[in-house]
């Protein structure tokens, strides 16, 4: 039994998704409890979101209370029965996911849902309840991704794998992408734009332009999990040239594990509008981090098939990036306020949200003056002249000591306007297929240009490095050098690259034997990272493990941490990268007087057999580490790992 749900600051359900055990068990404790007042019986297989609002009422406002009354909210509750339930919140809006599984995964799933949200609708999360294609595209994301994380090891890490090729497909890879960028810049007029390659969910290439803004790790990763999201949706369309209808019902059905009826499976379907044409294009608007945090950059992605198992993404920023920033730094601002206004206490806190809101106001309306006059509605100048009345009152309020209760209404006020005016500009949809022609002619160049290597790249995507044939010069004949070396994970988590064999999961014995080894490996030491523990070794009857997280400069000598990793981890969140890059912030954190550019940071996880002793071990990793660029092709000097 599983279910997330998103509550808004009424109590209200704005997101939901769970399995069928969850419905049903609800339904028989609303019955069972008499909550069903109304004339109207819905059925048994749908979810009733007012028996869900009446049950977890007492928990809603109990964490609210936390929160706003003492700063000190639940992060999980565990109950008898083995249900554990995991809760955050942003801007206002409470996160909660439950089920049976261990609190860690709950808590590293709902992270993954609230930077898939957060991705798709920016600041204005309420948007899930009324735009259906949204709530739909979450919902399969997630499903992707539950997937994924239970069969790919690059997923599992939060990592991208990058295809080995040589240089030469490299180069056809990126000029095809340059050209990409040219035209799109020529055509339509956007000179800040990437074009990227992934074959199934691993990397390629990508190409972005010079005025354009660097992709974080945690956008590449997005963008790897929606293009293959869309992926069967993409090749489906291109083979048989099925019709719009019916590419958006075979997309919307979830698995029967984890979907989220609000009415019917039938119904639910046919108002998830998928944002796709019917040529085969996948085009949606989202917003990316790049050096932000969350996710506020607005682009317009374009993601199709250029060969099956192999996606082509185009995206480019729209012009409201910095009018972005200015409005989730507003709004953040605005619900810090909202959340102490009704403490009788928190005066403080009030100051702290004024001290926040006014230079993000000021920065808003900069913004807003850059706008072009012919791309000011008479709907949104209407908002902005509602916008400058509000902060002017909010202000006056404020000056005039007043009660916070005032206080807190006109700032709910003054949160509502800037909540349209983000809908007016950085999530305004209108022009969203202008550039979907562009991108048809666009892929058309890139598959005719890659169309020598497909089948190629389609192979490479199931065994990029395997431990099956030995005749080439790869990863198999580099690991003849270390006898007893079973499997062995090595991660750049400067760029969040991974490098590893790959796994052949159609064979029963790895998935019993090996695979379940890795996926407890990798747990066992997220366990301890996060106790500061960065080089730890251990053993059970058939194995001995060994991990290791150590950091270089730029030549590559190790680097000692400033401030012990013990203390550092503590006000870090889990390790990842999807919805927090854990390991840039441990760099951040360790060394506070140094720039970040300068320093390197690296994972490197090893399995050998159990025979093997530990100096042998040992001796292994540290040629291990400094030898992978014969793999990679990046060379690299020795680490100390002691």
């Amino acid at each position: 039994m599983r279910c997330i749900l998103v509550f808004d600051h009424l109590n209200d359900i704005i997101f939901s998704k769970c399995d069928r055990n969850f419905v049903t068990h609800i339904n028989k404790l609303g019955h069972n409890h008499g909550l069903d007042k109304s004339e109207f019986q819905q059925s048994d297989d749908e979810l009733n979101y007012n028996f869900i609002i009446q049950l977890f009422s007492p928990i809603v406002t109990s964490q609210r209370i936390m929160t706003s009354q003492f700063g000190n909210s639940y992060t999980s509750i565990q109950c008898q029965d083995g249900l554990n339930m995991v809760f955050d919140e942003y801007l206002g809006y409470l996160f909660v996911h439950l089920g049976f599984e261990d609190i860690k995964w709950l808590k590293r799933m709902l992270g993954i849902c609230m930077s898939v949200i957060q991705h798709l609708c920016g600041p204005d999360i309420s948007s899930l309840k009324s735009i259906k294609s949204k709530s739909g595209l979450v919902k399969r994301l997630l499903d992707t991704w539950g997937t994924l994380v239970q069969d790919d090891q690059a997923v599992l890490l939060e990592a991208l794998e990058q295809l080995s090729v040589s240089n030469d497909l490299s180069a056809v890879a990126i000029k095809a992408l340059k050209d990409s960028t040219d035209k799109i810049k020529a055509k339509l007029d956007q000179s800040r734009s990437h074009a990227l390659l992934f074959v199934e969910n691993k990397f390629l290439a990508l190409f972005s332009s010079r005025a354009a803004r660097e992709l974080s790790a945690g956008d590449l990763l997005f963008l790897s999990l929606l293009a293959e999201c869309t992926r069967p949706e993409m090749s489906t369309t291109a083979a048989v040239g099925a019709s719009h209808q019916k590419s958006s019902t075979d997309l919307s059905q979830s698995s029967d594990e984890f979907y989220s009826p609000q009415s019917s499976p039938e119904q639910s379907r046919k108002c998830e509008d998928i944002s796709k044409s019917t040529n085969g294009i996948f085009t949606e608007l989202i917003l990316l981090s790049g050096n932000t945090c969350p996710a506020v950059i607005p682009y317009i992605v374009h993601i199709t098939s250029i060969a099956e198992s192999v996606s082509l993404v185009l995206l480019y920023q729209t012009n409201y990036d910095n009018l972005s920033i200015a409005l989730n730094e507003s709004l953040e601002a605005v619900n810090l306020i909202n959340s102490v206004s009704s403490s009788s206490s928190e005066m403080e806190g009030l100051k702290r949200g004024m001290e926040r809101l006014e230079p993000a106001i000021k920065k808003l309306f900069d913004s807003i003056k850059k706008i072009k006059s012919n791309e000011i509605s008479p709907k949104l100048d209407a908002n902005i002249k509602v916008l400058h009345v509000k902060w002017d009152l909010l202000k006056r309020q404020w000056n005039e000591s007043t009660s916070n209760a005032s206080i807190g209404s006109c700032s709910h006020s003054l949160g509502l306007c800037l909540r349209d005016i983000l809908q007016a500009t950085v999530l305004d949809k209108s022009n969203i297929e202008r550039g979907s022609s562009l991108a048809l002619s666009v892929s058309h160049s890139v598959s005719l240009a890659l169309a020598d290597f497909t089948s190629f790249l389609q192979v490479k995507a199931l065994r990029n490095f395997t431990l099956g044939s030995r005749a080439s010069l790869s990863i198999n004949k580099y690991l003849e050098e270390f006898p007893g070396l079973v499997h062995f994970l090595y991660i750049d988590r400067t760029r969040h690259r991974i490098t590893a064999p790959t796994l052949d999961f159609h064979s029963q014995q790895t998935i019993t034997l090996t695979k379940k080894k890795i996926w407890e490996m990798v747990e066992f030491s997220r366990t301890h990272l996060q106790e500061g523990h960065m080089a730890i070794m251990w053993k059970d009857t058939a194995f001995n493990y060994a991990y290791y997280l150590w950091f270089e400069d730029m030549t590559g000598s190790p680097l000692k941490t400033k401030i012990s990793p013990a203390i550092a981890v503590k006000s870090l969140p889990i390790p990842g990268v999807f919805s927090a890059d854990f390991y840039h912030r441990l760099t951040e954190t360790c060394f506070p007087k140094m720039a970040l550019n300068k320093i390197r940071c690296y994972e490197l996880y090893c399995i050998h057999l159990g025979l093997a002793s530990s100096s042998c071990v040992l001796e292994h990793s540290r040629r291990l580490a400094a030898t992978i660029w014969e793999v990679t092709g990046i060379p690299n000097n020795p680490l100390d790992l002691l």
